[in-house]
């Protein structure tokens, strides 16, 4: 499978295939409550007809001692359902706002012309045909998982990664795989991009990686899918930075939601059930235009966001389901 395969616009023929979250592993805490958010409204993605490629970049936060959760983000969308966005950053954003390679990242935004490029960026993005799904899962708790890996050859291929490394690759594997077993269609090819150096830091991880990955999703897939590759940002890449910015996108959410979730326990003003909560207060500038993102309706693509509090010592959990919501002007979460 070649990178320019991958950008291709043939679709998928329609299979009368029901979207729908398995019930396995996490998706028993989390799929009630992402079925209802994500597949609700049956004429958008994932309902419409359906691209040969199904991209699935993810990002991960909260490596700050001073952050309280750490942040998964991932941004899942049909390639040849999304011509548009990737003629504009092919012949506009890449050409014209943001030359010379730089990458678009939350940290680097003291760069001034990455701070100018931010705005047209995300609105953009807002016009991406796909879903943007973020977890933020409290540090004070153990892990998520009673059991590690279910299978002999699964185990011994996790060994190959630092103990430190496991429970935020085994997070990865399982969210990835019960995304894609909602947003997915039957028959897609998979590309998975995962831009973190502790876990794909060279090909021979890659190729457990890959490996691995497969088992986790054979466990949460109720329908077949084609070829599976995963990868960096620039295992994929073919000069024009396309999955450098799509994978920006992650990135920049990512970084926006645990500074935001940091300032809700520090204002001790988290968002519970039945609660307006406006925004922390001494958010950074570029926080505050990523949640008013985040919050703004009418946007073609799909935003969630969940909540895991931890018990220390426990699998067990408290979930809680961002509404982003403007109201006069200023940005509110509604759980």
């Amino acid at each position: 499978m070649t990178t320019s395969f991958l950008i291709s616009p043939d679709l998928l023929p329609l299979t009368g295939h029901t979207p729908a979250f398995s019930k396995a592993g996490v998706g028993g805490i989390l799929g009630p409550s992402l079925g209802a958010s994500l597949l609700s409204d049956q004429y958008g993605f994932p309902f419409v007809k359906r691209g040969r490629a199904l991209l699935l970049a993810a990002d991960f936060g909260g490596h700050h001692q001073k952050q309280h959760f750490d942040t998964y983000t991932f941004l899942i969308l049909d390639l040849a359902k999304n011509q548009e966005w990737l003629s504009w950053q092919h012949h506009y954003f890449r050409d014209t706002v943001l030359p010379n390679s730089r990458r678009m990242s939350f940290k680097a935004l003291n760069d001034g012309m990455r701070r100018r490029a931010l705005v047209p960026f995300m609105q953009a993005a807002a016009g991406i045909e796909g879903c943007l799904v973020q977890f933020a899962i409290s540090k004070v708790g153990g892990s998520l998982f009673t059991d590690q890996i279910n299978d002999e050859i699964g185990a011994e291929l996790l060994k190959k990664w630092k103990v430190t490394v496991q429970e935020r690759l085994l997070r990865v594997l399982h969210l990835s795989a019960f995304l894609l077993s909602g947003l997915s269609t039957p028959g897609q090819d998979i590309l998975w991009i995962i831009d973190e150096d502790d876990i794909a830091a060279n090909v021979p991880l890659l190729t457990s990686l890959t490996e691995l990955f497969g088992r986790v999703l054979s466990s949460y897939s109720s329908h077949t899918l084609r070829h599976i590759r995963c990868g960096t940002t620039s295992t994929f890449e073919d000069g024009n930075l396309i999955f450098e910015d799509i994978a920006a996108i992650a990135d920049l959410t990512t970084g926006a939601l645990g500074e935001l979730c940091t300032g809700f326990v520090n204002d001790a003003v988290f968002p519970r059930r039945g609660l307006i909560t406006p925004l922390p207060n001494n958010l950074t500038w570029k926080t505050k235009l990523i949640a008013s993102w985040m919050a703004a309706p009418g946007f073609r693509i799909r935003r969630h966001t969940t909540i895991l509090e931890m018990e220390p010592g426990s699998t067990k959990s408290r979930i809680t389901t961002l509404g982003w919501r403007m109201y006069e002007g200023s940005v509110i979460t509604l759980p």
